[in-house]
């Protein structure tokens, strides 16, 4: 009888045990994609890329290809750092008013003569468009869909952090990091674990990952490309 009083203790100290671990355990699957708008930066990229290097982490680069003729040194960089090259037009262009002004062939141009730029450098081609400022419309999808893209929204699957806004305004880097901090947290309560965040290639940026890499890490989250998170999305919906 004595032995007998103390099996619903030892049954509710493994429940609570057992309780604590399932509530520390990080969800199956957490997933951080780092994206960056507007590059290749060299005065940028000069700490960005040691920054990732330094921590393991890959990221996506959506560039711009006007920029990016002057500097294909610096896509080989990237890719030879194990980053991903995306496409995000020639010259930042809104798709929407290029598709009007000047018709599809132009929409096309944007976006094959960026990829070319890519490939030529990497030796590998894009798949994935950011459109500039996420302007789409139907018509402008299913031209970058004809031209082999999927085409990125914001939300679906982007994070808008505002990055440019604050830069632009001189606001202190611990407004960004914040800022992060909390959609993330909001998303997790929404049982959601896995953010595209979208950056722009700014020096305030890099500050800010100085702090949020490392905060990611302790949550139990991995840093992924963004070609990782959409073909699971894609295998997903049977496409």
């Amino acid at each position: 009888m004595d032995r007998l009083k103390y099996v619903p203790l030892r049954l509710l100290t493994l429940a609570l045990l057992f309780f604590q671990i399932v509530i520390a355990a990080p969800a199956s699957s957490q997933e951080i994609v780092l994206t960056f708008d507007d590059g290749p930066s060299p005065r940028v990229l000069e700490k960005l890329l040691p920054l990732l290097q330094q921590h393991g982490v890959p990221a996506t680069f959506f560039i711009i290809g006007s920029v990016a003729v002057k500097h294909k040194d610096l896509l080989q960089t990237e890719s030879a750092q194990g980053c991903e090259i995306e496409n995000h037009t020639y010259g930042h262009d809104n798709l929407k008013k290029l598709l009007d002004a000047k018709g599809p062939e132009a929409v096309k141009a944007s976006i094959g003569k960026t990829a070319g730029i890519i490939k030529d450098a990497t030796g590998e081609t894009p798949r994935f468009l950011r459109p500039p400022f996420w302007v789409i419309t139907d018509v402008v999808e299913k031209l970058i869909i004809a031209q082999g893209y999927s085409a990125l929204k914001l939300g679906r699957p982007d994070i808008n952090t505002l990055d440019y806004e604050d830069a632009a305004k001189h606001r202190p880097v611990e407004t960004l990091i914040k800022r992060v901090q909390h959609v993330i947290e909001l998303r997790e309560r929404r049982k959601i674990f896995t953010h595209v965040l979208t950056f722009h290639e700014l020096p305030l940026t890099v500050e800010a990952l100085k702090t949020l890499i490392p905060y990611f890490r302790e949550k139990g989250y991995r840093f992924v490309l963004l070609r990782e998170v959409m073909n699971k999305s894609l295998a997903a919906s049977g496409k």
